[in-house]
């Protein structure tokens, strides 16, 4: 039960205050068994479930400083999971740890909101060099403002700036824009930017997504800039970077 798991990390936590917090989630037992001892010899608290449901139970309770996904779970994907949290605002670093070595693969974890993918088996060292390197990166991920250009993002509050002038976005125009602001030069259409960005279980269809960009569009025009987000023909939309 979800909430057994809540009691254990929490006594994790107690225990061990100063380690970074990390979440696995993968139905592998024995691999789940097998890292919490190396990661206490590395100083990362490890905390495990086996399913995306409690992982979505723990999240809403606790901070983590990584999260660790597995593909292949049981009910709902680690990708469904991944587009889940990143749709609730979660903001942490996410490692894919899955057999799925397939490019198109790690595209879609990718475009789904992960942050990196490492293909099982792997070697404990690379695990844990990329997860430094995560903790490293997410120190400055949460209060961070993504620019291009004179046009700046800060997600966390969803703040738009261009130049000067100042613009509240709604949260899913800011999902839009940050995907595409983070994805920059390649062009998405509204169908790839629904499964991107939203839960497969989300009411929102492509036809919403369009009148989203459009409204995003409209915001961006009051600071003489509707151009930000430009779309490709037969493409989708997309953020260019000029570089000079």
């Amino acid at each position: 039960m979800w909430y057994k798991t809540l009691k254990t990390a929490l006594f994790v936590w107690i225990g061990k205050a100063s380690m970074a917090k990390i979440l696995l989630v993968d139905d592998d037992i024995v691999l789940g068994d097998a890292l919490k001892e190396a990661f206490t010899a590395e100083k990362l608290a490890l905390e495990v479930v086996t399913s995306a449901e409690d992982a979505l139970q723990l999240l809403r309770h606790y901070q983590f400083d990584v999260l660790l996904f597995d593909w292949n779970l049981p009910g709902m994907s680690g990708v469904e999971l991944c587009r889940k949290y990143r749709h609730n605002g979660g903001l942490n670093f996410i490692i894919f740890l899955t057999s799925e070595g397939q490019i198109e693969r790690k595209e879609e974890a990718l475009d789904s909101g992960g942050d990196d993918y490492l293909v099982k088996p792997f070697d404990k060292r690379e695990l844990f060099a990329r997860i430094r390197s995560a903790l490293r990166r997410s120190r400055d991920r949460i209060d961070e403002v993504m620019t291009i250009g004179d046009v700046s993002l800060t997600p966390t509050s969803r703040l738009l700036k261009v130049g000067a002038k100042e613009l509240q976005l709604t949260p899913r125009e800011s999902s839009i824009l940050e995907f595409l602001m983070r994805n920059k030069n390649r062009p998405y259409s509204a169908a790839r930017l629904l499964t991107s960005i939203w839960p497969s279980d989300s009411e929102v269809s492509a036809d919403n997504v369009r009148v989203l960009v459009a409204n995003l569009r409209q915001k961006l025009a009051l600071a003489e800039r509707k151009d930000f987000v430009k779309t490709v023909h037969n493409s989708g939309y997309v953020v260019e970077e000029i570089i000079a």
